[in-house]
């Protein structure tokens, strides 16, 4: 993963040890989990030293097929820094890492890796904005927690896709 990506006075960097409580704060504040991804996978967006957002993404295997695909699990800028681009420079990162990845995947004749890239979402048109678009997507098919949830007939969470 490349090392630092600055705009103005943010930096957009792979998370340290030292950024643990910043991302667990942010997560919390839009009450988001990190659903036991590991501190330093996250990217941070960095100002003045002080962390004010967050970002992840995942490398997942479908749960009714055999391919591997993308997901941006978490973006989530502190509130007072929220539509000012910090998200867009978040996002942007993931994708640029993404698409590196996917680029120099090796995986076995068997397997397949997916150029899209999905998120579930219940802010979907800051994702829709960015170019993502609404897919119509049975989330069990993809997502082991969407069958195990029983929420799943009231789901709030919206579907979208990227192509990369």
């Amino acid at each position: 993963m490349t090392e630092k990506k600055e705009d103005k006075n943010v930096i957009i960097r792979l998370a340290e040890k030292t950024d643990a409580t910043a991302i667990e704060i942010i997560l919390s504040t839009y009450f988001l989990d990190r659903d036991d991804i590991p501190h330093n996978r996250f990217f941070v967006a960095e100002m003045n030293r002080k962390v004010i957002g967050c970002a992840v993404f995942e490398k997942l295997k479908s749960q009714k097929e055999n391919f591997w695909f993308y997901e941006i699990h978490t973006i989530a800028v502190m509130p007072s820094y929220k539509g000012k681009g910090y998200g867009k420079l978040l996002l942007d990162r993931l994708l640029s890492e993404i698409k590196e990845l996917i680029s120099n995947e090796s995986i076995s004749k068997d397997e397949k890796i997916s150029r899209i890239v999905l998120t579930r979402t219940t802010a979907p048109n800051f994702f829709i904005h960015e170019g993502f678009e609404k897919a119509d997507i049975e989330k069990t098919k993809y997502w082991n927690e969407c069958v195990q949830c029983d929420k799943i007939e009231i789901c709030s969470q919206t579907v979208l896709t990227k192509e990369i």
